[in-house]
This record gives structure tokens, sequence and C-alpha cells, in this order.
């Protein structure tokens, strides 16, 4: 009887039921993120080497002195809470020097949790993958880490970024996982860190965008496939090639990639001196302390923008680069 009254109404001509004034949406939202119009953020990316112009860091509090075992937090070492702070600090001045907007996860936990699952969350890049439509937010594979993606979730949210996809049921990906090779090909690692199941969920979230998602296997013992490869400008990639699988380096032969092969050393394996992030084509923010990397990246073309401290983030088993989570590159 309500619906009888509703559709013989004269209110059925309005635009609340489709009648005269109703608008329908058009536009895919890859257009309405591009157009800046406010129906969502601006912020989209589908390249890794691009010029980068915002980001979304996490700058950690107290929760991390509770730590009593490093190892139980998955970090490497004690770290030092003040020291980790300036060191944020020091990254995002870098940033904002180099005109980078600079976004923060905001602090406070949610409702009757804990500090375990704000240990590790300096480590945004883990978080999320950024997409020409939003967010797809990641689901950790460890239990140490269970929790963080609701952060992620949140600031994003905040900011208005729309959330493609929240990796769901027994799948687990994180975004340090994921590069873009192009704007039409993401390469995704499978380890350790994101399972078959993380895979095809971020495949499916990226067939509308009309992006094939190839995939990794990565050695045992490796973090993320951001450890091992850098995309730094179209074709152009850092490579530990002693490390990685022999597969990964011949495919990115075979799509045109020149490949800066990165040796093994004291500044690569323990001072994070490949994990850098690409602010513009061929410029790079690096950790301070490895000048050989430095001359490296130098002979071969590429010029650091910014050398910024990460002692206190490597002992957390990350750098640089696993502290930036990318929000926005240029199209």
């Amino acid at each position: 009887m309500g619906s009888m009254a509703v559709t013989s109404a004269p209110w059925r001509r309005l635009a609340a039921y489709g009648g005269r004034g109703w608008r329908p949406r058009t536009s895919a939202l890859a257009a309405e993120i591009e157009a800046g119009n406010g129906v969502a953020a601006p912020f989209r990316c589908d390249s890794e080497h691009r010029r980068l112009k915002a980001v979304l860091l996490y700058r950690p509090g107290p929760e991390l002195a509770s730590i009593r075992n490093p190892n139980s937090a998955q970090h490497l070492e004690v770290i030092d809470v003040p020291r980790l702070r300036h060191e944020i600090s020091g990254l995002a001045s870098a940033y904002r020097r180099l005109g980078i907007a600079v976004e923060w996860i905001p602090s406070r936990p949610f409702p009757g949790k804990t500090a375990p699952e704000r240990w590790n969350l300096t480590y945004v890049r883990d978080l999320f993958f950024a997409t020409r439509e939003g967010a797809v937010v990641s689901r950790m594979a460890s239990l140490a880490r269970a929790g963080e993606e609701k952060f992620a979730s949140r600031a994003l949210a905040l900011l208005g970024v729309p959330l493609n996809r929240s990796v769901s049921g027994l799948g687990a990906f994180e975004g340090a996982d994921a590069l873009w090779l192009d704007s039409k090909t993401v390469l995704c690692g499978v380890g350790r860190r994101t399972n078959a199941e993380g895979l095809r969920q971020l495949r499916e979230a990226l067939i509308p965008q009309g992006v094939e998602v190839l995939a990794a296997n990565l050695p045992r013992g490796t973090q993320h496939l951001l450890g091992l490869l850098q995309i730094v400008d179209r074709r152009l990639a850092l490579l530990r090639s002693s490390v990685a699988p022999g597969s990964l380096a011949r495919m990115l032969a075979r799509r045109g990639f020149r490949l800066i092969r990165v040796p093994e050393s004291e500044e690569t394996s323990v001072k994070g001196g490949m994990n850098v992030v690409a602010v513009a084509p061929r410029r790079l923010v690096m950790p301070r302390g490895c000048p050989a990397l430095k001359r490296l990246y130098v002979a071969s073309g590429l010029e650091v923008a910014a050398e910024v401290s990460a002692g206190e983030l490597l002992k957390g088993g990350g750098g640089l680069a696993c502290a930036t989570g990318i929000l926005w590159r240029e199209a």
C-alpha cells in the first residue's frame, strides 16, 4: 500500500524519485578524482617515479616504550623513540622543502585497543596501495601488525581518499609488495607478506581500472618487493640483482627496463641505502651515510635531492621508503 501511495503521488515527478531534476552520475571515479571537484580528494597514483605531490606519515608516540622484546614487535633492536620521532620530522621537512604535501595518520587509539597495534604504524607504505581510483587497504600478514589497517582507513577517509578495496577473508596483502611498472601494469610480490588470495583481490580491484597485475615470487627471507626493486624512471629501475630472483630481472628486461644493479654491501643490507623514494623522475630521497651507493646513483644518471637520517627506522626493520605512504603522484 505504501509503495502504491508513493508511485501515485505527485512527488514521483520530483528528483528524489528519479523525476524532474534527477542528475545521473556518469563520470568514472578516476575522472572525478582527477577533476579535483571535491567529490573525492584529488590524490591518485599510477607510477612509482613521476613527481611526488603528497605523502602520508606517522609520528610514533609513547606506545613504543612498552616494547620489552624487540623481536616480538618484529623489530631488530630497541628503538630510541625520541630519535625516531626526530627522524620522521626530518623526513617530513625534506619532503616539504621539495614541495611535497605531508599528511599524518592520527595517533589516537581506537576504543579498547592497546599499544601493540601501533608498534609498526611508522611503516606506512605497508598499509595501503594508491591507485587512480582510491586506495587498496592492506590486510597485514602477521599477528604483530594485525589491526594497523584501521588506522590507515581512518586517515585516508578523513582526507577524502576513496577506499577502493579492503583486502579481506584469508587474503594477506601489504602495500610495499605492489609497484607500478607503468600506468597499465602493477607488479606484486608474493611471499611471506602477500599471499595468493591477497594477490587475487588486488587484481580484482585493479581490473576495472584497466590495469594488469603480474606476480613475482619473492625469495625466502625477503620482507617486500620494495626491498628488491625500485622504479626510478620510465623503464629504469634499481635492482638488488644478487638477491632478487633471476626471473625478476629477466621479466624487467623483456619489458624494456634498464637495470641499475645495486651490489650487496653494508650500505645496502644494513643501512637501507636502496630504501629510497623517487620524488620525480631520476630524483631520489635516500638515507644519510651511504656514500658508495650515492656515487653509484649519481654515476647512473640519478640525482640525490635529499639525504635523511634513518638509523632508528632501520632498527624497526624498515627505512625511508617503508615510512612513506604514497598518496599522490603527478599524472
